[in-house]
């Protein structure tokens, strides 16, 4: 197993925005595989603050696959930057909802 997993290819496919709260879900490659996940996004004075989670299937199966808890908090910590940086590609709904 490569020591330093690197997550692909992020997308968002869907997200709502309500006042400087978005929610959304999406998905990254790794390896041959595409994985889901669900993150929130808060805009603050210094930049948005972005928090992405596994479901604890996506977990189990990551770990059946020979990863470390430590490699997944990695791949999370790479998938939040990359949303934070502008580097993922958008595919499906975004929605602004009112306050």
């Amino acid at each position: 197993m490569n020591s330093e997993p690197h997550p692909e290819d992020i997308e968002i496919d869907s997200a709502e925005t309500r006042g400087r709260v978005s929610t959304f879900t999406g998905s990254f490659l790794l390896g041959d595989n595409r994985y889901r996940f669900n993150g929130i996004a808060v805009m603050t004075i210094g930049g948005p603050t972005v928090g992405v989670s596994l479901s604890s299937e996506t977990e189990a199966e990551l770990l059946s696959k020979g990863f470390s808890r430590e490699q997944i908090e990695s791949i999370l910590a790479e998938v939040q930057r990359r949303i934070v940086e502008g580097s993922f590609r958008v595919s499906g709904d975004i929605r602004f909802l009112e306050e």
